[in-house]
């Protein structure tokens, strides 16, 4: 009776199986890029409340590709340097943390058109790009005071326009920048926690699934 029995069981068995590596296959369907924020982001670059060198009439936009890792800069009006090179930043405005997006120069007719690598970015945090003038070489990862066309914009938290708002708490830049973003949470962690939890349900339904048919072809 027992040796019969083995047959039915362990067609119920591979059906569980089967429904469980499914399930794990769609789950490892979740890319790292499907965490990061897959959507451009633009921003438009002139003379903000920060800015403090240059052209007031310059200007520009940037292209943010997270998903990607691409920054994308065209401007107008800002002189071509000597000895100096523009250097964008990603500023946290709630640390005052500053990343370094890349370092070009404009042509003699004051145009920009550069393309570059995103540094790895582990949170969404950042909600100012800023040009800065940097000496060429620089032996200071730090930027200077001499701060360019800049702009905000919104990937988790607040954005503003005029870059009105309060001094930003501690941090490397010192810039005068909004107040505090929300802490909204980690969105990857979010992500995960539901992916777990429909996990464990498929294997729990697989299994019982299984069993049933077990028992029934018994």
């Amino acid at each position: 009776m027992i040796l019969g029995m083995r047959s039915p069981i362990r067609s119920g068995l591979r059906v569980a199986l089967a429904g469980a590596l499914a399930v794990l296959a769609l789950v490892a369907s979740g890319t790292p890029e499907a965490r990061a924020n897959g959507v451009p982001v633009t921003v438009e670059l002139s003379y903000i409340d920060l800015s403090n060198w240059g052209p007031q009439d310059a200007s520009g936009s940037a292209e943010l590709i997270f998903a990607e890792g691409i920054i994308r800069i065209e401007a107008d009006g800002l002189p071509m340097l000597e000895d100096e090179l523009y250097q964008a930043w990603l500023v946290n405005s709630e640390a005052g943390d500053a990343i370094s997006a890349g370092r070009f120069n404009a042509s003699a007719s004051g145009a920009v058109a550069f393309e570059g690598t995103l540094p790895p970015i582990a949170d969404f945090g950042f909600d100012l790009l800023i040009l800065t003038v940097e000496p060429d070489p620089d032996a200071v990862p730090q930027p200077t005071e001499d701060r360019s066309i800049g702009g905000y914009f919104s990937l988790i938290g607040i954005a503003t326009t005029d870059g009105q708002g309060g001094e930003a708490q501690g941090g490397s830049l010192g810039l005068q920048v909004p107040g505090s973003l929300p802490n909204t949470g980690d969105p990857a962690f979010i992500t995960d926690v539901i992916r777990v939890a429909a996990l464990a349900m498929a294997l729990g339904l697989s299994v019982v699934v299984g069993v049933r048919l077990s028992r029934r072809t018994a």
